[in-house]
């Protein structure tokens, strides 16, 4: 009962926040904005539950919707996702993750778009050769924690090309807190950097701040809300859900299911995502089914893997770790403060008792010497003894001769 009197509070201010915005945010801003391409998001598995994971764990796609969400990953992983989207374009994203023990987690991402080759029109609806467009982010990630909170940066390289190009640098900002073990609320602040110049023209990244929370229906039931403030449009809503089903020991299969609002006004089908993912061990498949109405529909395909050792980090790991060797220590300083508290009452005492083993030592020593020194004192008196004793039994042996010697007379 209190964990869903916490999620509907929280769900409540969510929706609040997101009532009050209405009026600062609005569709009159559209097209202010450049690399609009850092908008699509990235990974099957975030985009099956509809985006809306800025308050749990997806593996290495934490890079790109919040970097404080790394700090979850336990192993080493390599991730790769391939989008198959409208005409010729083509959506590639790479990342991988090192997480550390003692220095947080590090992570690396690619943000690739390529639109083809397109012809060149002059006014006078001539061909005037081709251009291949494209746009590229480089991800540069670190988080870490204090506590149940979480936190995490990135640092961005975004560069764009037309027939011209531009580039510009910008950060990320991500935050995370547990509330409990099933409920968790999550923050991020992305694209806030520089501006981009194309030739004499320059315009601004796309802002974008979001808040999201996350709950445990039952252990294999996650349902998730984000919402969206971007600077360029109106504010949306995004939720999504996913339900785990183990197959078999080391075999889970994953389906998910997700509305992302920032669509909701193309016309045709568009109203929700599919999804599901197959993990086996460390590794992981994920497929995502995005329709954009009568636009069309779109397809994507991730692939991770994790190696190495399984890294337990301070945040998570060191309580258990620290117990045993606090103890040991307490153990060891135990005696150790016993003996300062009893050094000086030790010395004390084996001041107080030297003089007296000096006192006892020395009469025995004494004593010893006495001994032989009345030794052949007592042998003498011995001997006058015996010669006494003799000499009496002599002359009584004399004084008897000389009574028997009479009696005969």
């Amino acid at each position: 009962m209190r964990y869903l009197k916490s999620l509907f509070i929280m769900f409540a201010l969510i929706f609040f926040s997101y009532a009050n915005a209405q009026a600062f945010f609005s569709k009159d801003d559209i097209g202010s904005t450049t690399a609009q391409f850092l908008k699509l998001g990235i990974g099957a598995k975030s985009a099956g539950m509809g985006n809306a994971v800025t308050s749990r764990y997806n593996g290495t796609d934490a890079v790109y919707w919040n970097p404080a969400n790394l700090n979850y990953a336990e192993k080493k992983e390599l991730s790769f996702s391939h989008t198959i989207w409208f005409e010729d374009v083509n959506y590639e994203w790479l990342a991988f993750v090192l997480p550390t023990s003692e220095y947080g987690v590090f992570g690396l991402g690619m943000q690739y778009v390529s639109y083809g080759n397109i012809d060149k029109i002059d006014n006078q609806q001539i061909s005037d050769g081709s251009i291949s467009p494209l746009d590229m982010a480089l991800y540069l990630s670190y988080a870490n924690s204090n506590g149940n909170l979480d936190f995490g940066l990135n640092l961005k390289y975004i560069y764009s090309k037309i027939e011209q190009s531009a580039s510009a640098i910008a950060l990320d900002l991500g935050a995370k807190y547990n509330l409990t073990d099933k409920i968790a609320v999550g923050a991020a602040l992305t694209n806030f950097g520089t501006e981009m110049k194309f030739d004499k023209e320059t315009e601004s990244l796309p802002l974008l701040f979001k808040i999201g929370a996350s709950y445990f229906v039952i252990n294999d039931w996650l349902v998730s809300l984000d919402l969206n403030f971007p600077n360029d449009n109106e504010v949306y809503v995004n939720f999504g859900t996913q339900y785990n089903i183990e197959i078999a020991e080391n075999l889970n299969f994953d389906l998910r299911a997700g509305y992302e609002g920032r669509n909701k006004d193309i016309p045709g089908f568009n109203w929700i995502n599919l999804g599901f993912g197959l993990e086996y061990l460390d590794y992981v498949f994920d497929y995502a089914f995005v329709p954009y109405g009568d636009i069309g529909m779109t397809h994507r395909f991730s692939f991770s893997i994790k190696f190495g050792k399984t890294v337990e980090k301070n945040n998570t790991v060191s309580p258990t770790e620290t117990t045993p060797s606090v103890e040991v220590q307490t153990e060891t300083k135990e005696p150790e403060k016993s003996a300062e508290k009893t050094d000086t009452p030790k010395q004390t005492t084996q001041t107080r008792q030297q003089p007296e083993i000096t006192e006892t030592s020395k009469p025995a020593e004494k004593t010893a010497a006495q001994k032989q020194q009345v030794a052949p004192q007592t042998e003498k008196k011995e001997t006058v003894e015996k010669a006494e004793k003799t000499n009496t039994t002599q002359q009584q042996t004399k004084k008897v001769n000389t009574q028997t010697q009479a009696g005969k007379k």
